[in-house]
């Protein structure tokens, strides 16, 4: 290949002066300077800022402090920003930002290189080695959360911004290439330049300030859209207003001109930093962000990527007015560059002055700070206009007599004709106001475009493509390259390219062939020639003959392999990445990412859903497609991008039929060249709706009844027209559900998160028949421990004979009994507890459980038990103590290594209970003031008697083993509930049954308030520690009153409980004597006359035997005289 740009061979007779030749015209041959003969292996970027060309400053602008460089030529400042996670490995797997690294000039005095490792490959720490294991996991932790979420954005963007702080002088080029987030990278400090300038070296204390300002800006809320009546603006634009101006103030105050960034070559860009990417979703209507005045912008963008946190952000949405150019005067650019032109004024050659603009009039020198974008796009000054519209701003322009010195001083300077080279780069920003920008799309995944997977076989990696049009685009816009590192990089005929476009010579290495396109009939529309633009149509597939591969060259076949190589897909296994992150990646595409959704009409709208369940990207219709796309889609039958050939986004169609072919396409650069060729679609008519082309999109399902499908349907679609219209009451009975969801949930409390074996433990039970004790005792007997059950009917009771049975089968478990002792009476109480320490050895007790309670409803009146005491009183606490007042030494004989637990149900109403030193009398009592006092009661008994316990002195000198709990269960759907709910009424237990709902959403059912008791009953971490604990919902608190403690409220508790079971049982028992006597009597008396009647049946019985006889006797003598006369006769 002759006449290569840098070609070392002998073949360019040892050229003594490098020249390229800018195929945009705005780059001119400059001689060679001692920097340009440097070494071959020596990097500027690493020497001292003081190796620079001499120059001459005038006084004049040194004064004003912008210093002028009148000796010396621009400066090339490039700087490469890798994508997250990727870094130099020094194989084919290397990203196109190493290999663009690589390939750069390192000879070329007049080159700055900048290389940046991507998001998540480092975080600054203070050592530069991770040897400990705990300092591994941090910096792993720390690296995971910078490539999720972009922590370290910031210092990426800062360090680019401190290099060219450093190195940038007035006049240099700078070129940026990015891939990923460091193509967003790339494009955030291209427009931070654009708005906060760029610091002098020195002041780096202040990039902190300048950091700070963009950020906040770049993060503003959306403009409010409402205005006052009174014509002031909203919060937010004044706030906006206000950031707006800090950043012109600190431009002004602390930063110098930059001139415009020459080239920004851009590798699929990415904007997944939390931070920025809801902000910009928020303001912007289009699927881009940072709108750069970069001179020179090629975008390479993916087809294939499907990944949600992988969304494309495009530079431009519009379509271009002409067909086959693509240079765009976007309204930011065009502002920037008429401020820019104020301060960078370029010292010329007078004999160029006839190509420079206009010198502006006096109006025009001083634009507005804010201008409309049909203002800035016609070069007038707009008025200070609609609020929402704020343009970055420049450091103000120099006055007439600055400019007129600043002539003077260059008179002084006898810069020649020869010299002026050195202020091309500026000459630029006068003679091209025009933003070149070129977005173009090419088959693959992420990772296929920017690079990073590695190649298999034989073939070449995808990404090879892009890459190669990436160093062509840049070595057109005037970057140079090393040819060597070329060559090995395999872009070696993109020296040939660049050379024969900026001559314009068409390239010969592809022939164009006459391509004839049939319509759908078949019939011939008519031929093109290579002289034209060259279109496709669906059925297309043999458009050019197969290439020969004898006749190819070693370039072509590398790129022909390169056109047909493997694609990868991150969400399908076997795709490229491993099990693990396909399963994380796939997990990912159904959550509510918000995303820019491309509209039927070609507008763009931020939305959530439908998911994205995997969606392919949405393409616009304007799309710029490579050629190797084509390629790939005649030569693989299997390549049939939804997103590509349907168009509209595609949604829900990955591939598309057969049917549609490979859609309409119009060659409209270097048709054959398999670096710059470039389709684009053939525009379609707009339809009656008002959106170009018809609905290709499949069918979608008009409604579907089944629920599965039916929510399938709303996630690959979306939700249909009636749920739309109907999402405020779906909405709003939503959050209702959810917030009673969660009501319940919380109400219905925990649930035990410990399970024991209790074989073998005999566990006795009060209150174990019915609500939470019942539960609490069927539970422990499924785990195996004996249960005895004293209830109030005596165990041959028929009712109490099956419920023991039914509970036996129900938990296959034979050991339950039943005793009875009756609560409400001291003397049933003794009397069993009597005949169950009378026992040699002492019987095995594990546990006592005191569930029973009464509740007096509200309204009701003083109850008494027969032998006198207050009904709530009796059962709820004085029969609780008196039992364990008895069984105590039964307690105190158990083995000490025997846990033993006395479980008492208390309840939270003993917060509001009156102190027990006050008594309760008959003008104030009341059925919850009694409750509430009982459970205090209750509550300071226990305690106190885990204190007898624990002072407790055993034979074997060991410390006591039985443990008091406390349980508050909580408020429980137990019959006791419904009762003091209901007020015991018919009609009460009617309205509860109607209202049943509210019971159930607010109160716990009797197994979920059994749960704590189970917890204290089998928790192993109680049987160690101190008694007296309190148990709510599974896990310990503390008391809610001090007074629970106290000893001598217990002490005094304790005494008169005494007293009164004392007194009590005195009377009971004379009570008992006096009716026993009675009884007595009257049996006597019975007795007695049970004589008399005995007495009185004998004489009765005497009698009727006499005139028995007496009758017989008369019957007899009668029968005998009969007889005689009968005789006689």
């Amino acid at each position: 290949m002759a006449d290569r740009l840098l070609d070392p061979s002998p073949a360019n007779g040892g050229a003594k002066q490098k020249q390229f030749e800018d195929p945009y015209g705005d780059y001119r041959q400059r001689p060679v300077t001692p920097a340009d003969k440097s070494p071959r292996g020596f990097s500027p970027g690493g020497r001292s800022p003081s190796a620079r060309s001499p120059r001459a400053t005038s006084p004049f602008s040194t004064a004003m402090g912008m210093p002028r460089d009148t000796g010396r030529t621009p400066r090339k400042l490039i700087l490469c920003f890798d994508g997250t996670g990727n870094k130099f490995h020094g194989d084919e797997s290397d990203s196109n930002i190493l290999k663009i690294f690589r390939m750069l000039d390192r000879s070329a005095g007049d080159q700055y290189h900048y290389y940046q490792p991507g998001i998540g490959t480092y975080v600054i720490s203070d050592s530069l080695s991770h040897s400990g294991v705990r300092a591994r996991i941090k910096s792993w932790y720390q690296k995971a959360k910078d490539s999720a979420i972009g922590s370290s954005f910031d210092q990426h963007v800062v360090g680019g911004y401190r290099f060219l702080m450093r190195f940038y002088q007035r006049g240099d080029e700078i070129y940026m290439f990015g891939f990923s987030r460091g193509a967003y990278i790339a494009r955030f400090l291209a427009e931070m330049l654009d708005y906060i300038g760029l610091l002098c070296h020195g002041n780096e204390e202040m990039v902190k300030f300048a950091w700070k300002a963009f950020a906040q800006w770049q993060a503003r809320k959306p403009p409010s859209k409402e205005v006052d009546d009174d014509g002031e603006e909203s919060e937010e634009d004044q706030q906006t207003r206000k950031m707006y101006n800090y950043m012109k103030g600190f431009r002004e105050t602390f930063s110098r001109p930059v001139g415009r960034i020459r080239f920004l070559g851009l590798f699929d860009t990415v904007n997944s930093v939390p931070r920025f990417e809801t902000a910009w979703m928020q303001r912007s209507k289009f699927p881009y962000t940072a709108r750069s005045s970069a001179r020179y912008i090629r975008h390479a963008v993916s087809i294939d990527e499907r990944r949600a946190k992988f969304r494309q952000d495009l530079l431009y949405q519009k379509a271009p007015k002409h067909k086959h150019h693509h240079t765009h005067r976007h309204h930011v650019a065009e502002v920037i560059d008429r401020i820019r032109r104020s301060v960078d004024v370029p010292h010329t050659n007078p004999g160029e002055t006839q190509n420079l603009p206009p010198v502006p009039t006096e109006k025009e020198k001083h634009p507005s700070q804010f201008l409309t974008p049909g203002d800035a796009g016609r070069g007038r000054r707009g008025a200070v206009s609609h609020k929402h519209h704020y343009a970055p701003y420049r450091a103000r322009s120099s006055s007439r007599q600055r400019r007129s010195l600043g002539a003077l001083f260059d008179e002084q300077d006898n810069l020649s004709c020869s010299d002026a080279s050195q202020w091309e780069a500026e000459m630029d920003d006068w003679k091209n106001e025009d933003q070149d920008i070129d977005e173009v799309w090419f088959a693959g995944g992420h990772g296929d475009i920017g690079g990073g997977w590695e190649a298999l076989d034989d073939r070449k990696s995808a990404s090879h493509v892009p890459l190669t049009w990436m160093v062509r685009e840049a070595m057109k816009a005037g970057l140079s390259f090393d040819m060597e590192n070329v060559v090995e990089m395999g872009c070696q005929d993109v020296f040939d390219s660049v050379r024969l476009s900026s001559r314009g010579v068409k390239s010969s290495r592809v022939g164009r062939p006459a391509i004839r396109v049939q319509d759908e009939a078949g019939h011939v529309q008519g031929e093109q020639n290579g002289e034209s633009s060259l279109e496709i149509g669906p059925r297309d597939f043999a458009g050019e003959p197969a290439p020969d591969a004898s006749l190819m060259s070693p370039f072509h076949e590398l790129m022909h392999r390169a056109h047909t190589s493997l694609i990868h897909d991150s969400l399908e296994y076997g795709g490229g990445l491993a099990p693990m992150a396909v399963s994380a990646w796939k997990f990912m595409e159904y959550l509510p990412f918000r995303r820019m959704d491309l509209q039927p009409d070609g507008s763009w709208k931020p939305i959530r859903w439908p998911l994205p369940c995997g969606e392919v990207r949405d393409i616009p219709d304007n799309v710029r497609v490579h050629g190797s796309v084509i390629r790939r889609l005649k030569e693989d039958e299997t390549y049939r991008p939804g997103n590509l050939i349907i168009g509209g986004g595609g949604r829900g169609v990955r591939r598309a039929p057969a049917e549609y072919g490979i859609g309409d396409w119009i060659c409209v650069a270097e048709h054959g060249d398999p670096i710059g060729e470039i389709w684009e679609k053939k525009p379609r008519e707009a339809n009656g709706n008002g959106t170009n082309g018809t609905n290709d999109s499949p069918a979608r399902v008009a409604s579907v009844d089944m629920p599965i499908p039916f929510l399938m349907y709303v996630i690959g679609h979306g939700p249909p027209d009636w749920l739309r219209d109907n999402a405020y009451t779906i909405l709003s009975v939503a959050m209702t559900m959810t917030l009673l969801y969660f009501l319940k949930k919380w109400t219905s409390g925990k649930l035990n998160p410990s399970e024991k074996n209790l074989h073998g433990r005999v566990v006795m039970f009060t209150g174990g028949t019915s609500g939470i004790g019942a539960l609490a005792a069927q539970e422990m007997a499924r785990q195996g421990a004996q249960i005895i059950l004293l209830t109030h009917t005596s165990p041959s009771d028929p009712f109490l004979v099956e419920y023991i049975q039914d509970m036996r089968d129900g938990t296959n478990n034979q050991l339950i009994y039943a005793e009875q002792v009756d609560l409400s009476s001291l003397h049933s109480i003794r009397k069993f507890a009597t005949k169950w320490i009378d026992n040699a050895p002492p019987r095995r007790l594990d546990m006592i459980v005191l569930c029973a309670a009464t509740m007096t409803p509200p309204g009701g009146e003083r109850m008494e038990t027969k032998e006198g005491i207050e009904e709530t009183w009796m059962v709820n606490y004085l029969a609780n103590f008196h039992l364990l007042g008895i069984l105590s030494p039964a307690i105190k004989a158990q083995p000490f290594d025997r846990d033993v637990r006395i479980i008492m149900a208390t309840c939270s109403s003993y917060i509001g209970s009156p102190p027990l030193k006050e008594p309760i009398v008959d003008r104030n009592w009341s059925p919850s003031r009694a409750y509430a006092r009982s459970k205090l009661a209750l509550t300071v008994f226990g305690q106190a008697f885990q204190k007898h316990l624990d002072t407790y002195k055993r034979p074997d000198q060991l410390p006591m083993n039985a443990k008091v709990i406390f349980v508050d269960p909580g408020l429980s759907r137990t019959p006791g509930t419904r009762r003091w709910l209901t007020r015991g009424s018919l009609f009460g237990l009617a309205i509860y049954v109607v209202g049943y709902a509210f019971p159930w959403l607010l109160l716990k059912s009797p197994f979920r308030g059994a749960q704590s008791i189970l917890y204290a009953a089998m928790e192993s971490r109680l049987a160690v520690g101190h008694g007296g604990r309190l148990i709510k919902e599974c896990m310990e608190v503390d008391f809610a009153r001090s007074d629970v403690r106290d000893d001598e409220v217990a002490k005094q508790l304790w005494e008169e409980s005494d007293a009164l079971i004392e007194r009590t049982e005195k009377a009971s028992a004379k009570a008992r004597a006096a009716d026993k006597a009675a009884e007595d009597r009257k049996e006597e008396k019975g007795k007695e006359q049970e004589q008399i009647e005995e007495i009185k049946e004998l004489v009765e019985t005497i009698q009727k035997g006499k005139q028995k006889k007496q009758k017989q006797r008369k019957n007899d003598k009668e029968k005998r005289k009969a007889k005689s006369d009968k005789t006689n006769v």
